[in-house]
Formats: structure tokens, C-alpha cells, sequence
């Protein structure tokens, strides 16, 4: 027995079955009908015995009453039309018999014209149907293999149903490779993480010893002895810093959140860095509504950027930075602005990731931590290079709860 596998040969099997098994049987019959039809026609009424009894009937009739003209005159008018009848019927039984056994060669001429016929049509249909579930399976296998769907160009034609699969193709697989690069960055946060957890532990243990030593060394009466000692408890705080950040880096919220109001957390961190060498301001727009989140996150988030932009500036040969805190959608949003040296172009797309700094003293989880904390409270962090120079970072975050699960 014959398997069909392929989509396209059974939809041209199907098809070609359903016309040319119809045609075949309804020219059969035709055919048996006029043989039928031609061989009652050729022998209708037994056209010579009635000829020859109407002869005979004839010439009784003329033997009975001879002489009489009328009956010679009917009986010879009589014996006119039998005649012509015979000869016309053996004209129909001459064509019908022709007929009769060209029939066959025709139906089967036309039984192979019809069969041609459908198998073009039938394989022109079975291409349309089959041609779009083959672009449709090329591009599950694309969706398989981690590869871009073909762009689309212009309105999509074609049968409606295919047109929605191929719609639902491409949200499945722009949501397919959202969730795969969510996956991947949440395997490296926990991956990064753990490490940040083990390096502030093996880090903490020896600093301080090292900090009582330096703090007695800082004592001594030989200046080049204290001189060394303060450069090394600089160190040590250095590294404690780094310690620290280590450890806050992927911990989860302590606390229930609360009202957050941005603006006098933006003035908290400012000021700070009002007597320092690179000027810091801070610019509030319009009415700016209450965050429900975690004050102390925001908090560590803004003052990183704040120190990314004020060291930015210093090493860059710039003026200031501005802190700039606006309504946002139906939210908030919180802009630290330098004009600073900007950020590197082949940086751009990285720049949140752990261990991505461009300072030579950085930890690299600054703005890791600043992305994070916009993510814990369902908001979103932006960085960009300004046209007139300098960067310019953005904590975008949502009102409520509400307004983040939505």
C-alpha cells in the first residue's frame, strides 16, 4: 500500500480524486446511455418486418378489389412511406452503430483531458495550501534554532487564517526571546550574586586586623611611618566600601515598602555634594507624586549615579551635574545629567551589567544595583549620550503597586 506523507501530495491526491473519480463514472454512464439510446434507435419497431407485412398487406389489398383506383392509389402511397421509413432507419442504425463504437475512444479521451485538467488544478491548489504551512514550519525551526523571523514587508495578503498564524508567530517568538534574555540575566544576577556574597566574606574577615594595625602604626612618632599608616586605612575603607557594596548587591528589600516622597530623597543625596569640588544641583518639575517602594534602595540608587556623575565630570573636564526629579506617566522619574566625556558607544547596550565600569577604581556593580532597584520597584533604568556631550542616566518608576502589576 502507498503511503502519502507529504502535506502538499495528499492535498493533491485528495483533490484530484474528487474530480476526476466524479467525471469518470458520469461519462461511463453517459456512454452506456447513448449505446443504450443508439441501439433502440437502429432497431426501433423492427423497421423491415413491418415494411414487408405493410407490402403484403398491399397487394391483398389490391387483389381484393381490382380495378379500383382508390385503393390502388392508397396502397401505393402506403408502400412509398415504408420504404422511406426503412431507408431512414437503416441511416440511424448506420450512424448509431458508429456512434456506438467511437463512444468508448471519446469517454476516454475525455476521461484523460478531464484527469489532466484536474491534476493541474488540483496541484496549483494543493501549492497554495501547502506553500504558506511550509514557510509556516521554516519558521518554527528559525524560532528553534534562536534565528530572526524574516522582517515584514509591507501588509501581509494572502488566506486570513494564515495571515493570524503568522501574527501569532511572531508575538510568540518576540515574547519567546524576552523571557530567554530575562533568563539569561537573571541566571547571571544569581550567578553574580552568590560570587558578591563569598568575595565580601573573604573580604571582611582580614580588614579588620588590618585596620587595628594600621590605626596602631598611625601612632608612631616617625611621620613616614604615619604617612603610610593613613595611606593604608584609606585602603582599608576603600575596600570596606567595595565590602559592603558587595553585600547589598542582589539582597532582597528589608522592610514593607512605604510612600517615598523622590523629592526629598533627591535632596538627602544632593546634599551632600554642595561643598564638594564639582557642583551638583537639583531641579524639581511640576508636582511630582509619592513612590511606593523602599527608601533606602532609591536612596543608594540615586547617590550611584550621583558619584558615577560627579567622577565623570572631574576626569572629564566638565562643570557640573543636575539632578532633575518630574512626574513622569503616572509615575515618576529621577535624571542625573553631566557633561562629562559621555559613555563609550561600544558600552551603551552593557553598561548594566555586573563587572561593566568604566572607572579604574570601580566595584562594576554601581549600576547593576541602580538597575536593580528600578526593577524591585516594576520601573526601568535608561542610559544615554547627550547630543550637546555628556551622559544622562533615568530611574523610571511607576506610582503604585497597582499601577506596576498592570
Amino acid at each position: 500500500m502507498i503511503r502519502i506523507t507529504s502535506f502538499r501530495s495528499r492535498v493533491f491526491a485528495a483533490l484530484l480524486a474528487v474530480a476526476v473519480v466524479p467525471t469518470a463514472i458520469a461519462l461511463t454512464a453517459g456512454v452506456l446511455a447513448l449505446r443504450q439510446v443508439g441501439t433502440t434507435i437502429g432497431t426501433l419497431g423492427a423497421w423491415n418486418e413491418v415494411a414487408g407485412s405493410g407490402r403484403v398487406l398491399a397487394e391483398a389489398a389490391r387483389s381484393a378489389a381490382p380495378g379500383d383506383t382508390a385503393i390502388d392509389r392508397v396502397a401505393t402511397v402506403h408502400t412509398e412511406a415504408l420504404s422511406a421509413s426503412v431507408r431512414q432507419s437503416r441511416v440511424y442504425a448506420l450512424v448509431a452503430d458508429r456512434a456506438v463504437r467511437l463512444l468508448p475512444w471519446a469517454a476516454l479521451f475525455a476521461i484523460l483531458f478531464l484527469s489532466a485538467l484536474s491534476a493541474w488544478v488540483a496541484r496549483r491548489l494543493a501549492s497554495n495550501f501547502s506553500t504558506p504551512i511550509q514557510e509556516l514550519v521554516g519558521w518554527t525551526e528559525r524560532i528553534a534554532a534562536g534565528e530572526e523571523l524574516p522582517p515584514q514587508r509591507g501588509r501581509e495578503t494572502g488566506v486570513r487564517e494564515y495571515r493570524v498564524l503568522r501574527r501569532a508567530l511572531r508575538v510568540g517568538a518576540s515574547r519567546l526571546e524576552t523571557a530567554q534574555r530575562q533568563e539569561v540575566e537573571s541566571a547571571r544576577l544569581r550567578a553574580w550574586t552568590e560570587m558578591a556574597r563569598r568575595v565580601a566574606h573573604e573580604i571582611k574577615n582580614p580588614l579588620t586586623p588590618m585596620r587595628m594595625s594600621a590605626a596602631t602604626l598611625a601612632r608612631n612618632g616617625d611621620p613616614e611611618v604615619r604617612e603610610a599608616a593613613e595611606i593604608l586605612l584609606e585602603e582599608v575603607a576603600r575596600l570596606d566600601d567595595m565590602a559592603r557594596t558587595f553585600t547589598r548587591f542582589g539582597r532582597p528589600p528589608e522592610g514593607p515598602p512605604a510612600e517615598v516622597d523622590l523629592v526629598e530623597l533627591a535632596r538627602a543625596v544632593v546634599t551632600g555634594y554642595e561643598s564638594g569640588e564639582v557642583p551638583v544641583r537639583l531641579r524639581a518639575t511640576g508636582v511630582v507624586p509619592r513612590i511606593h517602594g523602599h527608601h533606602d534602595i532609591l536612596g543608594q540608587a540615586l547617590r550611584n549615579l550621583v558619584v558615577n556623575a560627579v567622577e565623570a565630570v572631574t576626569e572629564g573636564g566638565g562643570s557640573e551635574v543636575l539632578v532633575r526629579v518630574e512626574a513622569f506617566g503616572d509615575g515618576a522619574r529621577l535624571t542625573v545629567r553631566d557633561d562629562g566625556p559621555g559613555i563609550p558607544a561600544d558600552l551603551l547596550d552593557q553598561i548594566w551589567l555586573p563587572n561593566v565600569t568604566t572607572r579604574h577604581r570601580g566595584s562594576g556593580l554601581g549600576l547593576a544595583m541602580v538597575r536593580r532597584a528600578a526593577e524591585i520597584h516594576g520601573g526601568s533604568a535608561v542610559a544615554l549620550n547627550r547630543i550637546e556631550g555628556g551622559a544622562e542616566f533615568e530611574i523610571r518608576l511607576p506610582r503604585t503597586p497597582a499601577s506596576r502589576t498592570a
